[in-house]
């Protein structure tokens, strides 16, 4: 049975985890909005794509993510702002809805809460997360939210519900194309479970199918091509590394495994191991969510053995398990909350995880206040574009076309000068709108590998006007410096156009 609300404390309260989590969240958006001076890799190649509105901007990637960007672009005036914001929001409702989820399916308070704060120790969300992917993160909302109306549908099926999960299944394609692995798995596991057998047998499901189809189907239609893109990239995607031997296979499959459940595994373990697991709880229990979830993990686990073995590809990593392994700490806590786990115990755990959870932070905040090689390495992130702005601003002008090298750089002067277009030497998909400027910059930094590219256009590499830029590091003495080399680049030429 569960305990009652004041009983528990502030953690496993209902307000004490809203208030952990909005503190979490809101604690790395501030680092990521307000000391970097660099974009995250993946945060970057959106900021180059959501120039324009575009229908479609990569094959790889559906275009949820970039539209909401786009917009978010228009109200704060940078990707440097908008990018943290849209992330973060995404992961703060993953967390809360899954935490409403765990409400209606654990009994034990402390754990419910648990579940959620242990979202933070699968290695993809505490720590990749922060520096890079994207639309993953608004993935796992709408995931989040499927699993709630799922487990709803089991519960009490009404035509509203059923309305509601076919307005999910075309957001959470156009959010990642892994949501279908995520759908996927959950039909099948369904099928296997009688409660939600159920609702997959009920007439009112086709209406859910008609509204998911109809909306992926009409974007699918504004760009035929597309389709067929998609599928030459999942392809050219899923047999990478195909001439590995089986035991590279086997390696990068187990490595890929034990990096996404850790540091959780062992917590967990651990925790397992101190409760007393010789008599259950009390009481009749509803295993349906649990066989449903333990399913869609069994299921997710075959989908990447085929992966790795069927297919024959080195490609898998930690990350591509997160569609359907997202339930694996929800699914685990179902399972302890069989028994009475000690208070100590579990006040313990939650220690660990809020240790674990500050640590992150703390190494987040060292590597932008002493941004050192000993904490971050080449500390991507401190890079100084946020003042290459400045710099620009004052030679070119606030609208210029600036030509970056790739489309990371590309990316990054979009940040650091919204205004100004922004094009790349090495073509890409995407590319903005032409529009007048009075001048085209070439921009780049020394180390880099331009002249090939250049001479494709006739070109070649001039050092004529440099600017040396001190990193923000107020915790270091000498900080690093960046030289970025600017070139003024025939308004005709290609690159500019």
């Amino acid at each position: 049975m569960s305990a009652i609300e004041g009983d528990m404390p502030f953690w496993a309260r209902r307000k004490g985890v809203y208030f952990y989590c909005a503190v979490w969240h809101i604690a790395f958006a501030i680092v990521a909005i307000f000391m970097r001076s660099a974009l995250g890799y993946d945060d970057a190649l959106e900021a180059y794509n959501v120039q324009s509105f575009e229908w479609s901007y990569t094959p790889r990637n559906p275009s949820l993510y970039d539209w909401i960007l786009y917009g978010l672009d228009q109200l704060t005036g940078s990707t440097a702002f908008s990018a943290p914001l849209l992330n973060y929001a995404s992961m703060l409702a993953c967390a809360l809805l899954l935490y409403e989820l765990a409400r209606r399916v654990i009994d034990d308070r402390r754990l419910q809460a648990l579940s959620v704060y242990s979202l933070s120790l699968l290695w993809t969300i505490g720590f990749d997360f922060h520096p890079i992917l994207t639309h993953s993160k608004l993935m796992i909302a709408i995931i989040a939210a499927t699993l709630i109306v799922i487990h709803s549908l089991g519960e009490e099926p009404t035509l509203s519900k059923y309305l509601v999960l076919g307005a999910l299944i075309p957001l959470g394609l156009m959010a990642k194309y892994a949501y279908g692995l995520f759908l996927a798995a959950a039909f099948l596991a369904a099928l296997a479970v009688p409660k939600y057998r159920a609702t997959v047998f009920d007439r009112r499901i086709l209406l859910s199918a008609l509204i998911a189809v109809l909306p992926v189907a009409g974007v699918l239609a504004l760009d035929a091509t597309k389709s067929q893109a998609i599928v030459g990239t999942t392809i050219g995607v899923l047999k990478t590394g195909q001439d590995a031997s089986l035991f590279d296979k086997s390696i990068q499959l187990g490595r890929a495994v034990t990096i996404f459940c850790m540091p959780f595994g062992v917590f967990f373990c651990w925790l397992y191991f101190r409760t007393d697991r010789s008599t259950p709880m009390p009481g009749i229990r509803d295993e349906s969510f649990p066989r449903l979830t333990g399913l869609i993990l069994l299921i997710g686990s075959a989908a990447m053995l085929f992966w790795s073995f069927g297919i024959g590809s080195a490609q898998v990593r930690p990350r591509y398990f997160l569609c359907v392994f997202l339930v694996f700490p929800l699914f685990a806590f179902m399972v302890l909350d069989r028994y009475a786990v000690p208070a100590r115990a579990a006040r313990d755990y939650a220690i660990l995880a809020a240790l674990t959870a500050t640590a992150i932070f703390a190494l987040n905040l060292t590597s932008r206040l002493a941004p050192s090689e000993t904490v971050c390495r080449n500390c991507l992130l401190s890079v100084p574009y946020r003042q290459l702005g400045d710099e620009l601003v004052a030679r070119y002008g606030a609208t210029p076309t600036l030509v970056g090298h790739d489309i990371f750089e590309g990316g990054q002067l979009r940040a650091a000068l919204p205004t100004a277009r922004v094009t790349t030497l090495v073509p890409k998909p995407y590319r903005p709108p032409a529009r007048q400027a009075e001048h085209c910059v070439l921009v780049w930094q020394p180390g880099d590998d331009i002249a090939p590219d250049l001479s494709r256009y006739g070109l070649t590499p001039q050092e004529n006007d440099t600017v040396s830029l001190k990193w923000w590091a107020p915790l270091l003495d000498n900080a690093r410096s960046t030289t970025f080399n600017m070139q003024e680049l025939p308004q005709g030429s290609p690159p500019c156009l």
